[in-house]
């Protein structure tokens, strides 16, 4: 499917959503197979009678399966994330093309920065998730189109161990942003595999500048 989809936002919500569960499919498909071969290929050269097979066949495609299981699983929990955050930015860093077929111009960070919605801010939960905008503007034609990106979805580089498995595990408003004043939003990280925990502080824009798409 994701060959019929030519718009990059719509790609990029694809791959973000459908891919890890696609690949875990594949893999699993894979060590399946795998276990199959080998159960059949060890199986006949045991001497012992069919029943006796029977069963052994059984535990040797248990056993098979838990050994690839194992290796396979912690090396794709650490690398493929690495794998699919440079994909994912590569499709989000992708120049748009605008409806006049000119190639736009993506404005910079401080163009666009982080918001949180506006339904949020007035609940005042703690299970808030800041938001990121995209701005691309065609400076010919002035049409401007706005992707919306939700950061916690996705992992970055955990600077203990090295691997790109490190998550927004919470986020919580140190300073509330008024309509002319930054807030500021306090983002809570988690590395999944060496545990490792930080926080960063990230500037919430004005509410008067909030992005509507």
């Amino acid at each position: 499917k994701l060959l019929t989809i030519s718009d990059n936002k719509e790609r990029y919500d694809y791959v973000n959503l459908h891919e890890v569960k696609f690949f875990w499919y594949a893999i699993l498909s894979g060590m399946i197979g795998v276990s199959l071969f080998a159960t059949a290929e060890l199986t006949p050269l045991l001497p012992v009678d069919d029943t006796v097979k029977l069963y052994i066949s059984i535990f040797l495609l248990a056993c098979s399966f838990v050994i690839v299981y194992t290796l396979l699983s912690s090396l794709i929990r650490i690398l493929y994330p690495r794998m699919l955050e440079s994909r994912l930015r590569s499709i989000r860093n992708k120049p748009r093309k605008s409806s006049a077929g000119n190639t736009m111009r993506k404005l910079s960070d401080e163009e666009g920065s982080v918001h949180l919605e506006t339904n949020e801010l007035q609940q005042h939960q703690s299970e808030i998730h800041s938001i990121e905008y995209d701005v691309w503007f065609d400076e010919k034609t002035g049409e401007k189109k706005v992707e919306k990106y939700m950061p916690y979805q996705h992992a970055e580089k955990c600077g203990e161990c090295g691997y790109y498995t490190m998550k927004i595990d919470s986020e919580e408003i140190e300073k509330q942003p008024s309509q002319t004043e930054d807030g500021l939003l306090l983002e809570h990280y988690r590395c999944s595999y060496c545990k490792h925990r930080e926080a960063r502080e990230v500037v919430i824009a004005a509410l008067s500048s909030n992005v509507k798409s």
